[in-house]
């Protein structure tokens, strides 16, 4: 599953209901300024927002994001930085 890191201005701009409508709670980071969500939630929140490279008729290729994505182990290392997780204890 590939996830996405955006700037959480641009989650701001969504209004809460249709956040509340389609059952997404999405993480922000520490300092608050980023967001990370799943990439097919962020597609349907922001679809105008990817772009297709130019393609011939056989070849089909990835959208290409604005923000980075990351899945695996790549995610799993972000994820426990200290942008993600915060060394206070959760009461």
């Amino acid at each position: 599953m590939k996830y996405i890191v955006f700037p959480s201005d641009n989650l701001n701009a969504i209004p809460q209901e249709v956040l509340d409508e389609l059952h997404l709670v999405p993480r922000k980071s520490v300092d608050g300024m980023q967001v990370i969500m799943k990439l097919d939630h962020y597609e349907k929140l922001f679809p105008s927002i990817m772009t297709l490279p130019l393609l011939d008729e056989e070849k089909t290729e990835n959208p290409i994001y604005p923000y980075p994505t990351y899945e695996g182990e790549e995610l799993n290392t972000l994820l426990s930085g200290p942008d993600w997780s915060s060394d206070e204890s959760i009461i």
